[in-house]
């Protein structure tokens, strides 16, 4: 019905598939819709058409300016993939549930008002965190303090082998080790794969993005790069990776030192 009938493909736009979207949005205009992540509700989808969507409602979005849209992108046949996309929802039938008819509307109402707070409290907590952040930067800067590595206590490889790079700049090591790792072709196609998700890139390097972006030739190079706010999230050369180009992530922090450094360890050609 979606037109897959050789390869899961991007629901959307028709690239490379990554990961899962809700079709319906679950939340919408900071209320549930009613709509419930289950199988009738899910799509295959890519990372960029995933993250321009967010809550929004398919129909809507799709011919919208939205960075990285399908319209913004230039998609070919859109006409043809919003015609599958209707039929699609005409006959999906998915579970909806009512949850202002199943919920005391007293317990309803405290927990949005907890909601609320939580927002606010999360802004205000991110609002401390950048002026820590800043207040560190400039402590450093002036050499008025300097930052030692501290070991998490999950990391069981030696020491010396990571103190030894905690002085380099971590865009240095993801330059002189990671992309040699990656450029060398011995990492599983399957491990490659998982690069290119969100899910294993946060959990594994503590990336906000996936790790890769596989280049699409036929489309414009820097629009491929930009996430939901239309921001580069990669840097400008692509590598190439068994036969294939891809885009590799820049947005590389200290928080994600240690975890790069343990992935280079495992991952390292011997």
């Amino acid at each position: 019905m979606l037109g897959m009938t050789e390869s899961i493909r991007c629901s959307y736009c028709g690239d490379s598939f990554s990961e899962w979207d809700h079709f319906r949005p679950l939340i919408h205009k900071r209320r549930p819709t009613g709509y419930i992540s289950e199988i009738n509700n899910l799509v295959p989808s890519c990372g960029k058409c995933n993250q321009s969507k967010g809550n929004k409602y398919w129909e809507v979005w799709i011919l919208s300016d939205a960075p990285l849209s399908p319209k913004t992108r230039n998609v070919s046949h859109l006409d043809l993939i919003i015609a599958r996309l209707e039929n699609y929802e005409a006959w999906s039938k998915p579970i909806t549930i009512n949850f202002e008819e199943v919920i005391d509307k007293e317990l309803w109402e405290e927990h949005w008002a907890n909601w609320e707070n939580l927002l606010n409290f999360m802004k205000k907590s991110q609002f401390l965190s950048d002026r820590i952040q800043e207040t560190l930067k400039q402590s450093v800067q002036q050499g008025a303090s300097t930052i030692t590595y501290i070991k998490p206590p999950n990391e069981q490889r030696d020491p010396t082998v990571l103190d030894e790079k905690v002085e380099r700049k971590i865009g240095v090591i993801v330059r002189d080790e990671l992309i040699d790792i990656l450029v060398s072709n011995q990492l599983p196609l399957e491990k490659i794969q998982l690069l290119q998700t969100s899910k294993y890139s946060k959990q594994q390097l503590n990336l906000n993005f996936p790790m890769l972006l596989e280049v699409d030739e036929t489309k414009d190079l820097q629009l491929q790069k930009l996430d939901a706010r239309g921001y580069s999230r990669y840097y400008k050369k692509p590598i190439r990776i068994h036969g294939k180009l891809y885009f590799l992530c820049s947005q590389w922090y200290e928080n994600s030192r240690a975890h790069l450094l343990r992935w280079i360890e495992w991952n390292k050609v011997r």
